[in-house]
């Protein structure tokens, strides 16, 4: 909806050199005032610290962010159906679910434990 807005919004000289500047507010092109003008910011989320800052790996924010929302490739999605719900890490007769894995699973709570006190 947006990239048809800023389509709108371009003015066409017939006649004239064809070309694109992409002005920031100083009036040189800015490669963030470009990313800010296709993607405005969204609401802020309590959890926007836990995967914004310096020391962050991508990897790991990246892993973090898909497991806040609850899309991380468990065995409780139905697509995986094929290989069995059960938890495969503490080998309980427990479905594989985000909540198992991050509050009840034995084998994760150890290796947080393990892990957790870096």
């Amino acid at each position: 909806m947006e990239s048809i807005e800023i389509t709108q919004s371009l003015s066409i000289i017939h006649g004239g050199i064809d070309w694109i500047l992409w002005t920031g507010p100083g009036g040189s092109f800015s490669s963030a005032a470009a990313y800010d003008m296709l993607h405005p910011p969204g609401p802020k989320v309590d959890w926007s610290s836990l995967l914004v800052g310096t020391f962050k790996i991508p990897r790991h924010r990246f892993i973090l962010w898909l497991a806040i929302l609850g899309r991380l490739s468990t065995l409780d999605k139905p697509w995986l159906h094929h290989l069995g719900t059960n938890c495969v890490l503490c080998r309980a007769d427990t479905p594989e679910t985000h909540d198992h894995l991050f509050f009840t699973c034995s084998f994760a709570s150890k290796c947080f434990m393990r892990y957790g006190a870096w």
